[in-house]
């Protein structure tokens, strides 16, 4: 991935021809930075005076020369994104930058041009402070700006990157991030560069734009653990170390998408030829029409601007890797790298997701009207593995099963269930609907089985097996159990998961008819909150049976017939885990309308069951 990186920054210097170009960063890459407040001076015959400030719309970012520093650290050079206030930015940022400066590799005439400047700001720093905030209070709350330093010479504005020494400032600062760290330097010489694999005379520790390992720690140091040592894990020479930054501004500004709650960077990497024109070609074609095709798209994240479903239909001449990260400050966390996805990779995570997409159009039919209740993207794995729940963070988990889902890795489907019916049973005890926890999590089962990457369960080839409504209406209730556990061969591969099911779909018949006559659901509290095992699974189908005999609204023999039967053909001590059992039961309570007892049930309970 790193060369890849590199071979984009070469690509994507090849038409400025200038490297500070790979340098300068975009202060308003997010759309947070509008305006600029530009403290100008006037340059006469080599001296400057105090002109004003002006408050100007940010355009052309690069001349202004902007390299952020974390923290309290001064910029790489006077351009700086103002912070909480005017006054704390000016004075910590701004005004520091001057007197912070190293000078030692300067020349005398550049020495004395920043002395200049430098006399004339602070002679009339409290004026420039008052002229910031004056000019800052034309903006609206909300709106953002970068203070920076402007010339005005023989009529015409100019800025910092039309003076030698900026450039020059910046360049040296750039390029000290790439061995200076710690406190200290780590650079070695005559020594192979890790990128080209060349011979060069110097490379650089520091110089691999994101951080995947750390060199503040003994086991991560190579040369007996000493910090000078620590180029030898990465060495990078100075070209290199150029391409890579201006690589990960490319993919950065190009290529980063959102993903429910996290980032990922896409990093295209050519398997076929060493010309990355037409790779970035295809793509920056493919953001273009992102656009225009925001509505007709298909998407598995919750990016709008998703490139997934473009990357797809490509040949696989080249691979992609995906860098999750999340960015605290100005530094980025890598949380996850997942390497050498193909587009063809891509196109069977897409035709899964409308296998199953095609395969649950029958539930949202019966159970939505219609209407889309139920659809696959990975914010069906995200509900069952939220940023936090209970004070308990499940990112890490989340990201591991996407990695596995990515790359075409088996997925625990113990875990799974018991993680979805940790969300059931909590919208269960609060008596909130479970229809959609349950179904999504039913999805998400399917999904993972089309893509066969759950190791236990039965692989069969159903493509094409859809159920239909007008199939099933008309069938007999044994068939139309049969037909269902066909369409789902796989998930029902044994008897006691059948009876669970099937007795999920008695007891909520139950509390269909306890609401109506009641107005009350006292049977509720017999479901033990969700918490099945095979002894009362066992225990509730007579005590259904007798409170449907009570109520005199028995229509559902023939389904306890079929029940009584698979318990019969299940045994004892079924190998199934309780969660297991539970998500089956309460998938036949949320599946229980696909299941009617006839007439006699339609005309007593048609109205009721509409509010369950």
């Amino acid at each position: 991935m790193i060369e890849a990186v590199s071979r984009i920054g070469e690509h994507a210097q090849s038409g400025s021809g200038d490297t500070l170009d790979a340098l300068v960063e975009n202060p308003n890459i997010n759309g947070g930075y509008k305006h600029a407040l530009v403290v100008t001076l006037e340059e006469r015959d080599g001296d400057f005076s105090y002109r004003g400030v002006e408050l100007q719309e940010l355009k052309d970012y690069r001349r202004y020369l902007y390299k952020g520093k974390k923290g309290n650290a001064t910029d790489a050079t006077p351009t700086c994104k103002i912070a909480k206030d005017i006054k704390t930015t000016f004075e910590k940022k701004f005004l520091r930058w001057f007197d912070g400066i190293d000078s030692s590799d300067l020349s005398g005439e550049e020495r004395a041009v920043l002395e200049n400047i430098k006399g004339v700001i602070f002679s009339n720093k409290d004026k420039i402070l008052e002229e910031l905030k004056e000019k800052r209070s034309h903006l609206k709350q909300r709106e953002n700006c970068i203070i920076t330093l402007g010339f005005l010479k023989d009529g015409e504005m100019r800025y910092l990157a039309d003076y030698q020494v900026f450039r020059d400032i910046l360049l040296r600062k750039s390029c000290d991030r790439f061995f200076v760290k710690y406190g200290g330097e780590s650079r070695g010489t005559n020594a192979l560069c890790s990128v080209c694999n060349e011979l060069k005379d110097e490379v650089y520790a520091y110089a691999i734009p994101w951080a995947f390992h750390t060199f503040d720690k003994p086991g991560f140091v190579a040369g007996g653990f000493r910090q000078p040592d620590a180029w030898k894990n990465t060495p990078v020479c100075f070209e290199c170390a150029i391409n890579l930054e201006a690589g990960k501004k490319y993919v950065e500004e190009n290529l980063d998408f959102s993903f429910y709650g996290f980032r990922y960077i896409l990093i295209p990497k050519l398997i076929i030829g060493n010309d990355y024109q037409e790779i970035l070609s295809i793509l920056s074609g493919m953001k273009r029409d992102l656009k225009m095709r925001r509505e007709t798209r298909n998407r598995i994240t919750d990016d709008e601007d998703e490139i997934l479903d473009m990357v797809k239909d490509q040949e696989d001449f080249f691979s992609n890797s995906l860098l999750f990260y999340k960015k605290d400050n100005s530094a980025y966390r890598i949380l996850l790298h997942i390497d050498g996805i193909l587009p063809s990779r891509l196109r069977r995570l897409f035709e899964a997701k409308e296998n199953v997409e095609r395969a649950f159009s029958i539930y949202n039919e019966m159970l939505f009207n219609g209407n889309m209740g139920v659809r696959f993207d990975f914010g069906v794995l995200r509900r069952f593995f939220p940023r936090e729940s209970g004070n308990v963070t499940h990112d890490k988990m989340f990201l591991e099963i996407v990695n596995r889902i990515f790359v075409g890795r088996y997925v625990d489907r113990h875990l799974l269930i018991s993680f979805i019916m940790k969300r059931v049973r909590d919208d269960f005890v609060h008596e909130k609907p479970t229809r959609m926890n349950t179904l999504n999590g039913f999805l998400l089962l399917h999904y993972l089985k089309d893509l066969n990457l759950l190791k236990d369960l039965e692989v069969s080839d159903m493509s094409g097996f859809v159920l239909k409504r007008e199939d099933l209406e008309h069938l007999p209730l044994e068939e139309r159990v049969e037909r269902f556990f066909e369409a789902n061969r796989g998930f029902f591969d044994s008897d006691a998961k059948k009876a669970a099911f099937l007795e999920g779909v008695l007891a909520q018949k139950l509390l269909n008819i306890q609401l109506r006559e009641k107005r009350a659901r006292p049977f509720y509290n017999k479901l033990h909150g969700l918490k099945m095992n095979e002894s009362l699974i066992k225990r509730l189908l007579p005590e259904i049976q007798n409170k449907l005999e009570e109520y005199d609204k028995n229509y559902y023999r023939e389904l306890e017939e079929l029940i009584a039967k698979h318990f019969v053909l299940s045994g004892q001590r079924w190998k199934e885990t309780d969660d297991e059992l539970s998500f089956y039961f309460v998938l036949g309570m949320d599946l229980h309308k696909i299941f009617s007892a006839g007439k006699e049930e339609a005309r007593d309970i048609e109205d009721m069951e509409g509010t369950a």
